[in-house]
């Protein structure tokens, strides 16, 4: 049971703790405001630091990527000089056979070049080294020389040329401004492709491409890897052909986050395209982020448990040590800890003296109370005795007393007299002397009015009594009452349409702390209208009205039917208590 209810102490005291008021939500709140500064220095410095290392990692892999075309670019960079060289040249030879045989001689030399040809500006080439004139009228590099005259890098395969892909490098001759043609140098595309020997595996692309400036491939390094497996699907080449290297990070059709890290190769002709696996570097930007609120969540734990570990237990445990002794006075089995601040162990001592005091004014009205209460027990004792003994009184007084009326006068007020006594002898024989039960009451007042009556057994008496406490302010009128009414009803209660005479007394709660006393009899239609015989306004009306006064109601009554009622209503009073009574 112990167990029980410190769980549920511990769970109500973390309900409180937690709540919209409690301790640790207000000082989580003060603490986020009091770190909101730092934290977003934080964020702003690891922002910066982000930038910066994603820049230093775009710089690595460009130069990586740069490293790894650099064979494409040296090939590429000498056939352009290579060309420009030729074109001085070969300007001088007029005589084709010349020409041709003169750049025979030239690819034998170098044994880089599959083909070297000089294009007139009709577009046909008739010197070059295939020794037979080529027509290049219907080639990508014509067109874009007779539209504008610059440097062409492209891929084709024409059998006349050679039996495998080359690269095509071109290069125009002008003389005083006018187009004279352009030098072609064709490169087997195999001799510039593999990778590069120089450079260690271990930092090497996943793929390297090489392309122009309209997005046609080159090279591509790694046949393994085809390109769309590893490109996403809004990735253009034609678009990446920019002045400047960039690198960004996406995710491939295969779900593979990888860095696409684009560099210019030969300025404005060729370009390399290198993808690498998604390094820290280029990690999502929201990682970083992380750190702030982690070091906001770390300073909130500490926080907490600096909190829980220095006040919010000891709080807790107090509160406990208030609410058992809130319930049943006991005070704390055990001293504070050591690691208690001053200000709470101050706190809690204030606390067990305060409890202790408590415990000890207790404890004197109690013994108050008890001693107050064996006295008016005492006081009720002595006044029934005293009642009794002047009922005695009055009964030698009737024996010697020869007029009838007398007598009839002393018997009444003897049963008025019993009647207080059995009040007092209730408030001695109960053990709260401030509340009467007026249901037992009414049965002892019922039963000794009948006893002094006289009636006989084939008086039916009916009783509705509800249990119900009372002060005896108001249980000495209502027992007064019930004896004034109840003796008028004994006396002229006569039989009914059965031949039976009955009383019947009943006692009800009402709605609104209401309560109803009702005191019936039994009586002939020619009965007077006044229960007590003739005298409509006698000593007993009199009285009973007095006492319904007392009570707090007016006494009604009615005849009808061959029944004779009374009965009042009133409210019962609530006990109030007065601090010099302590």
């Amino acid at each position: 049971m112990s167990d029980a209810t410190g769980e549920r102490d511990r769970a109500a005291s973390a309900g409180r703790w937690f709540s919209a008021h409690g301790l640790v939500l207000r000082v989580v709140a003060f603490l986020t405001i009091a770190l909101m500064p730092i934290g977003l220095i934080a964020i702003y410095q690891t922002a910066e630091f982000q930038r910066e290392t994603l820049r230093r990692s775009e710089l690595s892999l460009l130069a990586l990527t740069a490293q790894a075309g650099a064979p494409v670019e040296q090939t590429i960079e000498r056939a352009f000089g290579v060309a420009e060289a030729l074109g001085v040249v070969i300007d001088e030879l007029d005589d084709p056979a010349s020409c041709s045989s003169y750049l025979d001689r030239y690819i034998e030399g170098r044994r880089l070049y599959a083909m070297i040809g000089l294009v007139d500006p009709d577009g046909t080439m008739r010197c070059s080294s295939l020794d037979r004139p080529l027509d290049m009228r219907e080639t990508g590099i014509w067109e874009q020389m007779s539209v504008t005259p610059s440097p062409i890098v492209t891929l084709s395969q024409r059998p006349e040329v050679a039996d495998e892909p080359v690269i095509n490098v071109a290069s125009p001759i002008e003389e005083g401004g006018r187009f004279m043609g352009y030098v072609q140098l064709a490169i087997p595309q195999r001799r510039i492709a593999a990778p590069s020997g120089l450079i260690a595996a271990e930092r090497r692309p996943i793929q390297l491409v090489t392309y122009n400036e309209l997005g046609e491939q080159l090279t591509v390094q790694n046949p393994d890897r085809p390109l769309d497996t590893l490109l996403p699907e809004d990735f253009d080449l034609s678009s990446r052909t920019g002045l400047r290297g960039t690198a960004t990070a996406a995710v491939s059709p295969e779900g593979e986050r990888l860095v696409y890290a684009m560099t210019p190769l030969v300025t404005g002709a060729v370009f390399a395209l290198g993808i690498w696996p998604a390094a820290e570097g280029f990690a999502s930007p929201l990682l970083p982020s992380l750190f702030p609120i982690l070091m906001w969540a770390a300073s909130l734990l500490v926080a907490y448990y600096a909190i829980h570990r220095l006040v919010i237990r000891h709080v807790s445990r107090l509160g406990r040590s208030m609410r058992r002794f809130g319930a049943n006075r006991q005070l704390p089995s055990q001293a504070s800890t050591g690691d208690m601040s001053r200000e709470l162990r101050e706190i809690e001592g204030e606390f067990v003296q305060m409890a202790g005091n408590i415990l000890q004014d207790e404890a004197r009205l109690e013994d108050q109370l008890r001693e107050r209460g064996i006295l008016l027990k005492e006081v009720h004792h002595r006044v029934k005795n005293n009642l009794q003994l002047i009922s005695s009184i009055m009964s030698m007084q009737m024996r010697r007393t020869p007029d009838a009326t007398t007598r009839e006068i002393l018997s009444r007020l003897q049963d008025r007299v019993l009647g207080l006594a059995t009040i007092h002898r209730t408030l001695y024989e109960s053990e709260d002397v401030g509340r009467v039960n007026a249901a037992r009451l009414l049965r002892e007042i019922v039963a000794q009015q009948g006893a002094a009556s006289g009636a006989g057994p084939e008086l039916a008496t009916r009783l509705d009594l509800e249990d119900l406490e009372l002060l005896p302010d108001q249980a000495v009128p209502l027992s007064l009452l019930t004896s004034e009414a109840l003796a008028n009803a004994l006396s002229n209660a006569a039989p009914d349409e059965t031949g039976e005479p009955w009383v019947a007394v009943s006692l009800r709660r009402e709605a609104e702390g209401m309560v109803r006393l009702e005191i019936a009899n039994s009586a002939a239609p020619e009965t007077a209208r006044e229960a007590g015989g003739t005298r409509s306004q006698g000593l007993g009306t009199n009285l009973i009205q007095a006492f319904a006064a007392q009570l707090g109601g007016p006494s009604e009554t009615s005849h009808e039917l061959g029944v004779y009622r009374l009965s009042t209503r009133f409210r019962v009073r609530e006990m109030q208590y007065d601090p010099q009574d302590y």
